[in-house]
């Protein structure tokens, strides 16, 4: 067997094309941006503009959020059928394939896997996850996490493009426990490393490097009341990229696509402002009367350009002159329009078109059904995304810490990301039934029960019987 052949086995995985990202000493250049303040860190000033003062951003952000934030999450056990133990899967030859179950585990931690076995590691990962995020401070008192932040911190993502949690451990007892996700926002995201040599400077510079496998994210920024370069290993963080191109980290967010039209909607909404501030009440003008001095001029000139509405506004005027508030004549431009056109678009970056129907004389909210299929395709990726990433990092370093390399790792699922009511589920039962089928296994009545957002059976039994045709 060839060293080659040897270092496959082995978990190496060679690669011979190029992402096609250019990393400079951990700077990533987005070859495919062309406004360079929106390019890597630069964007995430504008992005926080974006997100913080405008209703339409902010509101579509949420809009998207919402469902995956208000899903019910679980831990369900990994899949063991099919595995077998370490001799009944190796083959005789030189194959260039790593065993996939070399050291399998089971109740007792040898042997085959078995469905108790996964179930066990399941139950771990779900109390570590959902109850147990907490941890002492040097006083004794202690602290707790919730789920939805760790969710939170996942889907700012879509704001900024990246986003980022450390994980924190402790030994407890015999077991290996997660205490804290911590946040970390990608204003403090500086380098992007690629090359394992950062980490151990006992490798070969460049050897590694394949351009597009990160191992360390390098932060800048505040700890305390000080500044700070810090490493941060990616075997000890999970990191999320939003349509991540090539080994673009810093993703593409969701606020990009929005960008040109809220940028429009800002200046128009400011020329808005100014025209109801100085022409609401009209045009101020005095007409003087014939020769009139210098000074009645100058004064005349002020009075117009300063006079703006208030309760104590009053105007006295010399002998045959006159004042008069001119409204503006003919055809002009209407800006609310325009500002309701952007703000459409802002919409359909995200596919939330229903957030505008019933805005306007051309659309209807009985349209809204209709146009949600698509917008909660995309919310439902976007919450099998967070669940895969959360579930090759975290979830898989909690389990080979405590079960071993190659026990079953569970699968974390967001369930019911898209709200059904008690009266749609019974209408598709209803169609079911009326077509002959009968739905009585236990997972297809989980999956209906999950999308009303109960819990699940236990039971391994069948939970009903079709009625008798008589």
């Amino acid at each position: 067997m060839t060293e080659y052949t040897e270092r496959i086995r082995a978990g190496w995985t060679p690669v011979m094309g190029l992402p096609g990202t250019p990393i400079t000493s951990g700077f990533v250049r987005d070859l495919g941006e062309y406004n360079p303040k929106l390019e890597g860190v630069n964007g995430i000033w504008t992005y926080q503009e974006m997100r913080r003062g405008d209703g339409q951003v902010a509101g579509t952000l949420r809009a998207c959020k919402m469902p995956i934030l208000s899903a019910k999450w679980e831990v369900v056990p990994g899949d063991v059928s099919g595995l077998g133990t370490r001799d009944e899967q190796d083959q005789p030859g030189d194959s260039l394939l790593p065993t996939p179950n070399s050291h399998a585990v089971s109740n007792t931690g040898v042997g085959v896997q078995t469905a108790e076995k996964a179930k066990e590691v399941a139950e771990f990962v779900r109390a570590n996850l959902f109850g147990k995020l907490e941890w002492q401070d040097h006083r004794g008192s202690w602290h707790t996490q919730n789920w939805k932040e760790v969710v939170r911190y996942a889907l700012r993502m879509q704001d900024f493009g990246a986003a980022c949690y450390e994980e924190v451990v402790t030994v407890d007892g015999d077991r290996i426990r997660l205490r804290r996700m911590c946040d970390r926002q990608a204003l403090t995201f500086y380098r992007w490393h690629t090359d394992p040599q950062v980490l151990d400077p006992s490798l070969p510079p460049f050897v590694y490097d394949d351009g597009e496998t990160l191992y360390a994210l390098e932060q800048w920024g505040y700890r305390g009341n000080r500044f700070e370069n810090v490493l941060l290993p990616t075997d000890k963080a999970c990191v999320f990229t939003h349509e991540q191109e090539g080994a673009n980290f810093w993703g593409i967010p969701l606020t990009r696509a929005m960008y040109p039209h809220w940028f429009v909607k800002k200046h128009l909404e400011r020329i808005d402002a100014i025209a109801c501030e100085r022409n609401s009440l009209g045009v101020p003008m005095i007409m003087l009367p014939p020769n009139p001095s210098r000074q009645d001029v100058q004064t005349a000139q002020n009075w117009v350009t300063q006079l703006a509405a208030h309760e104590k506004t009053g105007l006295s005027l010399p002998n045959g002159a006159e004042f008069k508030l001119v409204g503006i004549e003919g055809r002009i431009r209407e800006i609310l329009p325009s500002i309701q056109y952007h703000k459409q678009q802002i919409a359909t970056s995200c596919l939330a078109m229903f957030m505008e129907l019933g805005q306007t004389a051309t659309g209807s909210r009985a349209l809204g059904d209709s146009q949600t299929d698509f917008f909660m395709l995309a919310t439902q990726n976007t919450a099998d995304y967070i669940a895969h990433q959360i579930r090759n990092s975290t979830i898989r370093r909690l389990v080979e810490w405590n079960f071993g390399p190659d026990a079953p790792i569970p699968h974390l699922v967001a369930a019911n990301v898209q709200a059904r009511s008690i009266d749609s589920m019974a209408a598709i039962i209803a169609q079911l039934a009326g077509a002959g089928a009968w739905v009585n296994d236990r997972a297809s009545v989980n999956q209906a029960r999950h999308e009303l957002g109960f819990g699940e059976y236990v039971d391994d039994e069948v939970v009903g019987e079709p009625a008798a045709n008589n």
